[in-house]
Order: C-alpha cells, then sequence, then structure tokens
C-alpha cells in the first residue's frame, strides 16, 4: 500500500484532477474540508473526510484542527492559497511528515504576488507596471485609468481569520477617487493597467538540475468574459526564449516541483506575467490528458529529491470544464459591465459552437475513467453553487 496523504481542501477547484491523479499512481487519501461543506468527491472515491474549522472564522483553530487530522499521515498536499497559508503556519509541528508543496520561503513567495513581480521583472519577463499602495492616500488623484486593483497577499490574516481580497477595477475618474477616500485598505494593493489580451499558462516540473516536462496552454473561453479563470484551454508549446526566462525565475527561487507561470498576450504579442501560481491549478485537467501527472510527481518528488518524471501518452488538444462551459453562457447574455470589456466581449454565437461542437481531440475537466460520471455531478454542483451566490 503507498504513503497515506492528507490532501485539501476537498472543496478546490483543483482538488478531482489532484485526487484522480494520486489515486491512480497508488497512494491512499484523507481529505480536509471546512466544517459543514460536504464533498462529493470524497464520497465518489471513497475518501476519509475530515471536517476542520473554517480558517476564516478561526485561523488558530483552524491550525489545530488541521495538525490533528494530520495524525498518522505519511504527507500532506495544500491545493489552494487557503491551505497553503495554513500548512505553511503549521510546519513546524508536523515535522514528521512529507509537505507536497512549496515550503518555507518558496511558500511565501507563492503567497506574495509583490514578490513574484519583482522577481519576474529581474528573469527579463515582461511585467506591467505597479503602484503598491498601503494606504488610500497613495493613490495619485491623477492614476491613469482603466487599471487593476488587485491584493498584494494571495491571503491575509486579519483579526485572527484568514481573508481573501476582491479584484476592483478602476475605470473612471470616479472609482480613483472612491479608492482614495476608502477608510482603510484590507492590505497592500497592487495597481496595474488593464490589459487586453489572451491568457496563457506555461507549466513545468523543477529539480535539482533543472526545469523538466514543460507545457503550456491558451484560454480558449474564461468562465467570466469580464476576468477569470478559463472555462476551456488548448494546448500550446511555449516558445523557447519565453521557457528560458521562466527557467531563470525557477533557478533565482531556488523553486522545486510543479509550477504555473500566468501570462496574458496583448495584440502586440508581448507576453505579460501575471502572476506564478506556486500550488496546484485549476486547469490541471489539459496537462494531465497530455501525460504531465504534475501532483502524482510532486508527491514522488517528496520522498525523492532527484525524482525525474516520465511523460505519458498525449491525448487531447482542448478541455473544458462542463460547469464552468455553462456559466460562461450565462454570464455572455448577462453581457458587460463596461466599455473596456465590450471591445472584446466575445461573441455569444461563437461560444455556443465551441460549447456545442468542441471537436474530437476534446476532453472534460474532471473525468476519470474509474468515476466516469463525476465531471457531470461536479458541473451540477459548480452552476448551482454560482446561481445561490447570486441570489
Amino acid at each position: 500500500m503507498g504513503p497515506l496523504l492528507l490532501v485539501g481542501f476537498a472543496e478546490s477547484l483543483s482538488a478531482p484532477e489532484v485526487v484522480f491523479s494520486l489515486l491512480n499512481a497508488g497512494y491512499r487519501l484523507r481529505m480536509f474540508a471546512r466544517k459543514g461543506r460536504t464533498s462529493r468527491l470524497a464520497r465518489t472515491v471513497g475518501a476519509e473526510i475530515v471536517e476542520i474549522t473554517a480558517p476564516e472564522t478561526d485561523i488558530a483553530a483552524a491550525q489545530q484542527d488541521l495538525v490533528a487530522a494530520c495524525k498518522g499521515v505519511d504527507g500532506i498536499f495544500a491545493l489552494d492559497d487557503v491551505s497553503l497559508r495554513l500548512c505553511a503556519d503549521i510546519a513546524g509541528q508536523t515535522p514528521d511528515i512529507r509537505h507536497i508543496h512549496a515550503t518555507g520561503d518558496s511558500a511565501e513567495v507563492a503567497l506574495n504576488k509583490e514578490t513574484q513581480l519583482r522577481v519576474a521583472r529581474a528573469a527579463g519577463l515582461s511585467v506591467p507596471d505597479g503602484l503598491i499602495l498601503h494606504t488610500p492616500a497613495d493613490l495619485p488623484q491623477s492614476h491613469p485609468v482603466p487599471a487593476i486593483v488587485k491584493p498584494m497577499h494571495a491571503v491575509e490574516t486579519v483579526q485572527g481569520r484568514i481573508t481573501k481580497g476582491d479584484v476592483h477595477y478602476l475605470m473612471t475618474r470616479e472609482d480613483v477617487q472612491n479608492l482614495r477616500e476608502a477608510d482603510a485598505l484590507p492590505g497592500p494593493l497592487i495597481v496595474q493597467p488593464l490589459i487586453h489580451g489572451v491568457g496563457e499558462g506555461v507549466f513545468g516540473h523543477a529539480t535539482p538540475t533543472g526545469v523538466v516536462q514543460w507545457s503550456g496552454h491558451r484560454r480558449l473561453r474564461m468562465m467570466n468574459p469580464h476576468g477569470s479563470g478559463s472555462s476551456a484551454c488548448e494546448v500550446l508549446e511555449p516558445d523557447p526564449v519565453l521557457r528560458g526566462k521562466i527557467e531563470q525565475l525557477m533557478r533565482d527561487l531556488a523553486w522545486r516541483g510543479p509550477f504555473m507561470i500566468e501570462l496574458l498576450r496583448d495584440a502586440q504579442g508581448t507576453a505579460w506575467f501575471m502572476e506564478l501560481n506556486g500550488r496546484v491549478w485549476g486547469s490541471m485537467a489539459l496537462a494531465r490528458r497530455n501525460g504531465l501527472d504534475y501532483p502524482a510527481w510532486a508527491a514522488a518528488s517528496a520522498w525523492e529529491p532527484d525524482f525525474q518524471p516520465q511523460r505519458g501518452p498525449q491525448r487531447r488538444q482542448s478541455v473544458r470544464h462542463l460547469g464552468r462551459e455553462i456559466l460562461h453562457l450565462l454570464f455572455l447574455v448577462k453581457g458587460p459591465k463596461t466599455a473596456f470589456h465590450r471591445a472584446n466581449w466575445p461573441r455569444l454565437s461563437q461560444s455556443l459552437l465551441g460549447v456545442f461542437r468542441p471537436g474530437k481531440a476534446a476532453g472534460f475537466y474532471n473525468y476519470d475513467p474509474a468515476h466516469r460520471f463525476f465531471f457531470l455531478a461536479d458541473a451540477w454542483d459548480t452552476v448551482a453553487s454560482a446561481l445561490k451566490r447570486r441570489r
């Protein structure tokens, strides 16, 4: 029997693909979820589920619960920013288990966008100019619009609770003034120009001797065209020049294991660095359908630092998340909120063709032959959850 891994949060976007990867590689799983949150995934694969206090309510209690959940396991695998923050915080209390995610300084980099932007620029990547806001008054009244305002930290700890800041758009002078007049900021913010472009991702597995098993994708459709993760993406081979700069970035960070570099390619062909996803990413399905089993490789590397992954067969040119595709169409019907988004708003007719005539080489997120109908139930849950939040 393989090692027992504690994996979570069970409700993370990447959880199904990670769980299927680990199970297929022979690992045994225990999963953790927030109290009161059911997990169709855990029930489907027959994994033990452990509920912990939601860190958004009480981070100290969540840490205590997570340490208790680690009893008897061989390794722990954080799947999103919140769980990565928790796992980094309890690392000193769990010295006898393997952490299958970014740890130490790497975990801090994975959660700090300002550090990512600085190191990416030093590695030669194109990085949009940014302004750091610590107080509302740091934003000049004459700041150019349109602009996007992002939290500097992926998560913040405020009054004993984990919070995730929202993304805001500065589309008018009034938006700038409203931000300047805010009583306080939820944490340091980064303000960058808003760029029209197509999302791309570059992935790899960093080893002590360099990055191996490169791959990439291009976004076909966003769930929400105003800005969100993909609902469909296709294979894109990263160009050698871009790969060289990213490899330099990984060396500068002394990174180990899988990574995703998120880029936005504008109409002039410039690939702008957006962020480093220092944990497993939501669009893992496309990589896995093409023989790049990054989650299982990450686990193997935790026991064998010199592990060299071997690519499997390539099977799909594109993948799509059924639930997110449905939401994409609903967003299109609702229409754009601003003139900036209206300029590049997808045509409903084209999206309908893309959704209902995907092509022979297309596949689905969260599909596994051993659990053939899970992706349908997951799509239902995705749409139902989104509609419930908007009531």
